[in-house]
């Protein structure tokens, strides 16, 4: 198979996916099956799975896609090997089997197909306790900005999991026609990098001389309560410095100022490719201001004024716990449940900013996972509570156009909110957790 040898090219210390392609017939039923949906099903679907934190028996991974021309893209997965069930063989070996289906969909409130994709691989026990990445090549005939979904399947656990990606497959300056790896070529999943991180940045036009990144370093402001006034305002284009990345040699990049990195090929457009850079341990929260800054969703303005002013932040920190918890096992669990859904947050919502300081991430973190998430092209409706139930909260975000991410989203704010919002806070206050399922 082609991504075989590809997958030997990119990665020489992974072990070759043995595949089957559609003779299997477990991906003939897969994708059979997979056609059965009825239109309107993605959108009233319950997604609340998707933001909830791993629970030890699910199937995690990370799913990026590489517009390679105007008909073909790669779709890379990395998934965990511990997370599957190995079956003993007649030949006494024991190996797990992925199945992988993708399929491209208009969108999640039109689920009209276009092209798709199966493969299926094998994996042995020694290639447990490190990441697995696997390459399938996807026929894209459809212009526009849709929807990739990825359907990983463990074979021997009869288990599954579903991805959706949003896939622009528009102008060339779309962000899939751009990719990063690591020095040594193995693919990078994430949008944002770490201190250490170094990266070589590519373009699906190889004859392309070089790219412009424009740096950007802004302070964004926390999100307002739900039950106030939006205070967003219009972005500043004019970054804070450029500079040209030669696409020939492709040096190694290490970015190290907090911020993020804009890359375009034609600085008319917004459009483009942007790397993250927020502290050190994101999306982990360890950083001692971090930690204080997180308590403003529970605090009035002056008790986080005086926290701030305390030249002892760690202090400040842990007596804020100790007074709600009131001995050492409670203030642990609480300062364990908070920080856990703030890192949960970061993994989930993170944009332009940090997951939990944005709209969803202060939801989360202070109402936890909802009962229920519906998805649409352009918006998330969250309910707390059993759908149409008049005493449920539900909160309505829509997305935001925005050029450097695809995962901001503004909370349609209201009154009546007020209410219930003080009701989870002084819960919290009061030493117990809000919504303790997760």
């Amino acid at each position: 198979m082609r991504s075989k040898a590809v997958i030997q090219m990119l990665l020489p210390d992974y072990k070759p996916a043995h595949g089957y392609g559609i003779r299997s017939l477990f991906l003939l039923l897969f994708l059979l099956l997979g056609g059965c949906f009825s239109p309107g099903e993605l959108a009233n679907r319950n997604m609340a799975g998707n933001y909830r934190p791993m629970d030890g028996q699910s199937l995690s991974a990370e799913v990026t896609i590489r517009q390679v021309n105007d008909s073909l893209a790669r779709v890379l997965i990395r998934i965990k090997p511990d997370e599957y069930l190995y079956v003993r063989q007649e030949d006494n070996r024991y190996l797990a089997t992925v199945g992988i289906h993708l399929q491209l969909v208009e969108s999640y409130d039109v689920p009209t197909r276009y092209d798709s994709a199966v493969a299926r691989y094998t994996m042995d026990m020694t290639e447990k306790g490190k990441a697995r990445i696997f390459e399938v090549e996807l026929p894209v005939h459809r212009k526009g900005t849709i929807l990739l979904e990825t359907v990983i399947t463990d074979e021997g656990k009869g288990a599954s999991a579903t991805f959706f990606i949003p896939f622009a497959h528009l102008t060339a300056q779309s962000r899939q026609c751009f990719w990063a790896t690591l020095p040594d070529g193995t693919p990078f999943f994430r949008d944002h990098v770490k201190a250490n991180d170094s990266l070589r940045i590519y373009y699906q036009d190889t004859s392309t001389g070089f790219l412009w990144c424009h740096y950007y370093k802004k302070d964004f402001p926390l999100a307002n309560p739900p039950f106030s006034f939006d205070a967003r305002e219009p972005f500043d284009y004019h970054a804070d410095s450029v500079f040209r990345y030669d696409l020939q040699e492709h040096p190694v990049l290490t970015l190290n100022r907090r911020g993020f990195y804009h890359f375009r090929i034609d600085t008319t457009r917004k459009e483009g490719f942007t790397i993250f850079r927020f502290g050190e341990d994101h999306p982990q929260v360890s950083d001692v201001d971090q930690m204080l800054e997180a308590l403003r969703y529970l605090t009035t303005r002056k008790e986080y004024e005086e926290l701030k002013s305390n030249p002892h932040p760690r202090q400040a920190v842990d007596g804020f716990w100790i007074e709600r918890g009131g001995n050492e096992e409670r203030t642990r669990m609480l300062i364990r449940k908070y920080y856990t859904r703030v890192q949960d947050a970061n993994r989930f919502f993170s944009s332009y900013t940090e997951g939990w300081r944005t709209d969803r991430g202060m939801i989360y973190v202070v109402l936890g996972v909802p009962n229920t998430i519906y998805r649409s092209a352009q918006s998330e409706t969250w309910i707390y509570g059993t759908v149409n139930n008049p005493v449920s909260i539900n909160f309505f975000f829509t997305k935001v156009d925005n050029p450097f991410t695809e995962n901001d989203y503004a909370l349609s704010r209201s009154p009546i909110y007020e209410t219930s919002w003080f009701r989870a806070v002084d819960v919290w206050r009061s030493g117990r957790v809000y919504n303790n399922m997760y």
